[in-house]
């Protein structure tokens, strides 16, 4: 399959190399006709122009026979180069390529100039609700997907995306490898999310990985492969229907927070340098009094996972992450009062078994 970019592309280069014939014979004749006699470069130049478009004056000079046989060749040649030039150019003006590879050229520099992006790869059912949510939260993403119907769709909806093979190691530098903070692995076949993560542990070994796997058995090659996270959605789903049918109350709650329509939220707040909370210990920050949030858990910076149920006198440092739950305007003034932006700490979901990596 074609790429949006090499179609959009490959219409001018074909008007490019029309162009360059029809330049080359232009050349190539009036250096004929000098040779055969032309007295100058403007009478050659004017054979050459009334050959070409069959006009059909006098020659300005007497021509041998080689002379005629040459100007024979050069109406055939250059009857065709320019046709294959107008034809190329109708194609392209037609077809509004220009407009494709210029629209494709400035999504190429706004993905230049993303910094701590997601990559998201595979735009199906996991890939859409993934995007909607980070549009939502006003986090740079850039989707890869190959599907001409679902590249279609990243048109209209005006986002950021690379209509290439996931799997290729060019497709993710296209899409900011090196500069993004994390990439999903969310195509429909899991030995292409295997290979996906491998090629981005492979080009940034500091990017963090999250995979979906369709099937259990494949959970332990994506986390060989270097996956941080891995996503088995029927067993999320099992447990999320037995939560339901078994703590019903439980299950209820847990399933509105966090939704648009709740006005309560569980989210993560690492914390800058410059914040008052640094230094502080759990009980003198004061959270739930000061700002409406209770502090569920505490990572703080080279810890593998969050320590849940953090003691009151645990110190906080600039880098630590909290995981709170709140209010959803007092969580977001907490995160703009001491947290950075945009910042993808490795924070592990419920629900999510996860171990610390070893070191390699």
């Amino acid at each position: 399959m074609m790429r949006e970019g090499q179609a959009a592309r490959a219409p001018i280069r074909r008007l490019r190399t029309a162009v360059v014939l029809l330049l080359t014979t232009i050349v190539v004749g009036v250096v004929g006709y000098l040779v055969l006699g032309a007295p100058t470069v403007a009478d050659a130049v004017y054979m050459v122009a009334i050959t070409l478009f069959t006009v059909g004056f006098g020659e300005v000079f007497p021509l041998t026979e080689t002379g005629r046989w040459f100007t024979v060749g050069l109406i055939v040649v250059g009857f065709g180069s320019a046709t294959f030039s107008a034809v190329s150019a109708m194609e392209v003006i037609a077809d509004g390529h220009v407009k494709a590879l210029l629209r494709r050229n400035q999504m190429d520099r706004r993905i230049a100039q993303l910094r701590g992006h997601v990559i998201v790869c595979g735009y199906g059912r996991v890939g859409r609700h993934l995007v909607g949510e980070l549009a939502a939260a006003g986090h740079g993403f850039v989707v890869v997907e190959a599907g001409e119907a679902r590249v279609g769709e990243l048109r209209e909806a005006e986002h950021l995306y690379v209509d290439a093979d996931a799997t290729e190691e060019l497709t993710l530098h296209e899409a900011g490898i090196e500069r993004a903070d994390a990439l999903v692995a969310c195509v429909a076949d899991d030995g292409d999310n295997v290979l996906i993560v491998l090629t981005a542990k492979g080009l940034n070994p500091e990017v963090q990985t999250v995979a979906r796997v369709k099937a259990d058995e494949n959970e332990p090659k994506l986390r060989r492969a270097g996956a941080d996270h891995v996503l088995v959605p029927t067993a999320i789903g099992g447990r999320r229907i037995a939560e339901m049918l078994t703590r019903p109350a439980v299950g209820a709650y847990l399933g509105e927070v966090g939704v648009h329509d709740f006005d309560y939220t569980v989210a993560q707040v690492t914390l800058v340098e410059s914040s008052e909370l640094v230094g502080l210990t759990v009980a003198e920050a004061r959270l739930r009094q000061e700002h409406g949030c209770s502090l569920l858990a505490l990572q703080r910076p080279g810890d593998p996972m969050p320590a849940p149920d953090p003691a009151p006198g645990d110190r906080l440092e600039a880098g630590s992450t909290l995981v709170v739950m709140g209010g959803v305007a007092h969580v977001d003034r907490l995160q703009r009062r001491h947290g950075g932006r945009g910042v993808m700490t490795k924070v592990v979901s419920r629900g999510h078994r996860a171990t610390p990596r070893r070191p390699r």
